[in-house]
């Protein structure tokens, strides 16, 4: 019994304990400042610029870029714009996610699997409430239409110009991009800083589970070696 207990215990805190950190992914730290490709690839984490006509929905990659601005401690971040005009520093409406003339940004981030993310960071949300945000999750990539966004809101919502925002879902892929996408909607803008993900809430349990295993399978070997010494 003794061993069985021991074994369970082993097993589940390996399974627990094998994703148990919490990962950031900061992009802004990570690459250097200025125009990238249309996308990039961080610690596993692909990263892909994307517009999309605010009229028919259409989905472009055609000489769009991503640029990291990197800026100080409110412009920190992926950003999109178009490599025939995109500007490495400043110019908030040209080279971040923005809404602003015939089609609106979104960066895209590919997992490759589907992966737990706890949160999203973002920057230079102003102090106005017309930087709105929107982050949706899909195990399929370009499905905007279709579904509801898992977090959105403006620098009021959230209280600060580098957010934080929680996502605690698992998807394959994550997206980013303005809260109004509509044909006359104009003036959002901000950046894509970071990534958290973390394990699934099963994995932590099962950590914890371990832990409780192994605490009892302790407990027990002292009951029987106690036992033992009293005969």
């Amino acid at each position: 019994m003794l061993k069985f207990i021991t074994s369970f215990a082993t097993l589940a805190f390996l399974i627990g304990s094998f994703n148990a950190k919490a990962t950031t992914i900061n992009f802004a730290t990570a690459l250097s400042a200025g125009n990238k490709g249309q996308s990039l690839t961080v610690g596993g984490v692909t990263a892909s610029a994307w517009v999309v006509s605010k009229t028919d929905g259409t989905w472009s990659s055609q000489g769009v870029i991503l640029n990291n601005r990197n800026e100080g401690s409110t412009e920190l971040g992926l950003g999109v714009c178009f490599s025939s005009n995109c500007p490495s520093t400043g110019n908030g409406n040209i080279n971040e996610i923005d809404n602003n003339g015939l089609t609106f940004d979104v960066i895209q981030l590919d997992f490759g699997v589907s992966t737990f993310v706890k949160s999203i960071g973002l920057s230079s949300l102003d102090s106005g409430l017309k930087d709105g945000f929107a982050i949706f999750g899909s195990n399929t990539p370009q499905t905007l239409s279709s579904l509801t966004a898992i977090a959105q809101g403006t620098n009021s919502t959230v209280g600060s110009v580098t957010p934080i925002i929680n996502i605690n879902q698992s998807d394959r892929y994550f997206f980013v991009t303005s809260m109004n996408r509509g044909i006359n909607d104009t003036g959002s803008d901000f950046l894509l800083e970071s990534v958290t993900t973390a394990p699934e809430p099963y994995t932590s349990a099962m950590l914890g589970l371990g832990l409780l295993a192994i605490g009892g399978a302790l407990r027990l070997r002292t009951s029987e070696q106690r036992a033992g010494q009293s005969k």
